[in-house]
């Protein structure tokens, strides 16, 4: 191993930025209760925006919102820690509770100086589907 190959990973520790990636978990329950969906996407990463339109984000948050009720808990079930060529992401599963149900989310998120930013956010809940 090299000496450079040595500091990379020195200052690398697998997971050290998931707390940073749950507290941004964490204010997004908080914008969802609160319907601010616009300020969800405007903080989002260039990836949540290339793939998807304020518009289009806004109606799906607005649906979760309105079908699953307000936030009442959740936990990280899993994370997977990526760093590679563009740029160090953190995606965490999640086990939500909600108001009128259950939900499994995946967050990914794009960790750069100790900041998380929205990348990904996916949902899956029966409540969507059948409500």
């Amino acid at each position: 191993m090299t000496m450079l190959s040595a500091l990379a990973l020195a200052g690398c520790s697998i997971g050290a930025d998931v707390p940073v990636a749950q507290n941004a978990i964490t204010a997004f329950h908080a914008q969802l209760d609160a319907a601010q969906f616009g300020p969800i996407y405007t903080q989002s990463g260039n990836e949540m925006r290339d793939s998807t339109t304020q518009p289009r984000l806004t109606a799906i948050l607005e649906a979760v919102h309105r079908k699953l009720g307000l936030f009442k808990s959740g936990k990280s079930i899993g994370w997977n820690d990526n760093v590679n060529t563009s740029g160090h992401y953190i995606a965490i599963n999640y086990q939500a509770t909600y108001e009128h149900g259950a939900a499994a989310e995946n967050f990914v998120y794009r960790i750069d100086g100790g900041k998380a930013t929205l990348a990904g956010y996916h949902v899956n809940s029966d409540v969507l589907v059948l409500n």
